[in-house]
This record gives C-alpha cells, sequence and structure tokens, in this order.
C-alpha cells in the first residue's frame, strides 16, 4: 500500500476517538462518503477505488455491516495494471 494519505487519516480519526459513539458517528459519515462517491456515475481513478475499498475493509476489521463496495472490489480484481490488482 503506497502511501494512501486518506487512509491513514482516517484510521488515525477512528483510533483518536474517545468513546464508541465518536467512533461510529465518524465511521457512518465515511461510508456515507464512499457511497456517494461509488454512485455518482463518474468513474473513479484506480487510486480512489483502491483507498475507498482499503477503507471499507478497515470498516468491516472494526465489527460493522458493509453494503457496499463489492463491486469495485471486484473491478479491482478484473483490472489489466497489476498495481491495481495487488490491492
Amino acid at each position: 500500500m503506497s502511501q494512501m494519505r486518506g487512509l491513514a487519516n482516517f484510521i488515525s480519526e477512528i483510533r483518536g476517538c474517545k468513546n464508541k459513539t465518536l467512533e461510529k458517528n465518524r465511521v457512518l459519515r465515511e461510508l456515507s462518503n464512499i457511497r456517494s462517491k461509488f454512485q455518482k456515475g463518474t468513474r473513479l481513478d484506480a487510486y480512489s477505488r483502491r483507498k475507498y475499498t482499503w477503507k471499507l475493509i478497515y470498516i468491516y476489521m472494526l465489527g460493522y455491516e458493509i453494503d457496499i463496495g463489492h463491486m469495485e472490489a471486484m473491478q479491482l480484481c478484473a483490472a489489466r495494471t497489476y498495481a491495481e490488482k495487488k490491492t
């Protein structure tokens, strides 16, 4: 993972939350942001798709339900370049 600043900032913000309520609010806000990016109809570049997919994986590891991002993950697997596939 090559220096995804947005991902690192998100993880830092989650770790800095004082209680579970603040964490949940931050996660829900990020899920809303990711959902809007995926549903806009605009094509995401490879970096953004990887960054948002990693954020979804991290949110899932925290124990939250994930109902978006499946098609984007499949697009990464089917990508032509190795850099996208190794994500």
